[in-house]
């Protein structure tokens, strides 16, 4: 395999991995809009302790990312 096939091939990876990281963050930012189909009215400390643990996961992901904090 010649060096422009194995970049070509890694290009269709990455795309093919952008696309579904982009499908992701439309999923998360459509359930936000939606308040994580919680109705705000009846939000307890166990649905802010699993928002908390996905924020934490995000601001992870963001800071890889981003090449911040631990990251930097």
């Amino acid at each position: 395999m010649t060096n422009t096939q194995e970049k070509r091939i890694a290009l269709d990876a990455f795309i093919e991995h952008k696309a579904r990281i982009d499908k992701m963050l439309e999923r998360l930012q459509a359930a936000s809009a939606d308040h994580f189909e919680i109705n705000p009215d009846s939000i307890n400390w166990s649905d802010v302790g699993s928002l908390a643990d996905i924020a934490n996961d995000l601001q992870n992901i963001t800071d890889r990312v981003c090449k911040e904090d631990e990251y930097a």
